[in-house]
């Protein structure tokens, strides 16, 4: 009996449980071919597995990237507010890897996975060069004018469709996760249960009047940023865009640059680099604190997500230290401790 099979003792076979499939290139050429008017023959190759997988489409010399989203993921809904947010961006000026809509104007279509339903989006193709941690704090300040002219652009961004991104419910989905990966460990697991009751207690004290909210990347750090040739920044990997708070996606950055540069000049350069071309008022400032804790949580408990989805990955390696001890010093320096 093949190991594959569940319930051999019953009579019934059941294909064993999958959390995250690889398609067949073969197939998703084949598929890329009826849906695209794409010239001359494709072809199709597996980049990277990850989260989402990609991978890189030719076709007459031209090249596009395909991204293969995880399983069960957003919603149809929620998808499309992404393409056109994106393909927003790109009207206003912005290097972003946008859509390329199908023979039918949709902009990503659907298939049924072992693992379930994947969204696949084929996108432009943007030549350059991913930032890494050995960054800059001139790097730093043209990442942050990127990101605050993204935020300039989709001030003007218009959807019927809807993606919000809420601090607080991305804790309250996720944190059960973590605290589920330290059941054997219960100081710690006491130490984040009582960072988030904190954290969410503050974010309710928060005047949602004085603070800016809008169409926000999600996921701003510095290996979502590549220099082109010609010197310009492009902006990669929209997957967690969303409507939230512009003065939070700040710390998307700063998380990142905590986490491997561990340089306060380089978050500085970042924030001046922004402030630059889209000033942040008193409010935003001073949310600050609280908006660098909560990313520390957030990301604690996407890492108890992730762990057993894609493995050990740069940012999540294996080693949980880094998160508490992050987690620690943001919230004394948020007072809340």
């Amino acid at each position: 009996m093949p190991l594959c099979l569940l319930g051999h003792t019953l009579g019934i076979q059941m294909v064993f449980p999958v959390i995250h499939s690889t398609l067949d290139p073969k197939a998703l050429m084949q598929e890329i071919e009826e849906r695209y008017a794409l010239q001359g023959k494709v072809r199709c190759q597996l980049m990277s597995r990850a989260n989402n997988d990609f991978y890189e489409v030719t076709a007459a010399g031209a090249r596009f990237a395909l991204r293969v989203a995880k399983a069960n993921f957003r919603t149809t809904d929620e998808y499309l507010f992404e393409a056109q947010y994106v393909s927003h961006l790109k009207a206003e000026g912005c290097l972003v890897p946008a859509p390329v809509p199908a023979q039918d104007g949709s902009y990503f279509f659907e298939v049924e996975a072992p693992d379930g339903t994947r969204a696949i989006t084929l996108m432009n193709w943007l030549d350059g060069k991913p930032f890494n941690e050995k960054l800059s704090n001139n790097d730093a300040a043209k990442m942050g004018a990127a990101l605050a002219s993204l935020h300039n652009a989709g001030e003007s961004f218009k959807s019927q469709s809807t993606r919000s991104i809420s601090t607080v419910d991305i804790l309250n989905e996720r944190m059960p996760d973590l605290y589920a990966l330290l059941e054997a460990d219960s100081e710690h697991q006491k130490f984040y249960r009582d960072a988030t009751a904190k954290v969410v207690a503050e974010y309710a004290n928060l005047d949602p009047k004085s603070l800016r909210y809008g169409p926000v990347h999600g996921d701003f750090q510095f290996a979502n940023v590549m220099r082109t040739g010609d010197g310009a920044i492009a902006v990669l990997d929209f997957d967690t865009c969303g409507t939230g708070l512009y003065a939070e996606d700040l710390y998307t950055f700063i998380w990142r640059s905590d986490m491997e540069i561990r340089s306060e000049s380089v978050n500085q350069a970042f924030v001046e680099g922004y402030q630059g071309v889209r000033p942040l008022n008193a409010e935003e400032l001073n949310g600050g604190p609280l908006f660098r804790v909560a990313r520390d949580l957030v990301m604690s408990s996407t890492y108890a997500i992730l762990i057993n989805r894609v493995g050990p990955v740069p940012g999540f390696d294996g080693d949980f230290q880094p998160f508490t001890q992050l987690a620690r010093q943001h919230l004394q320096y948020a007072e809340l401790d």
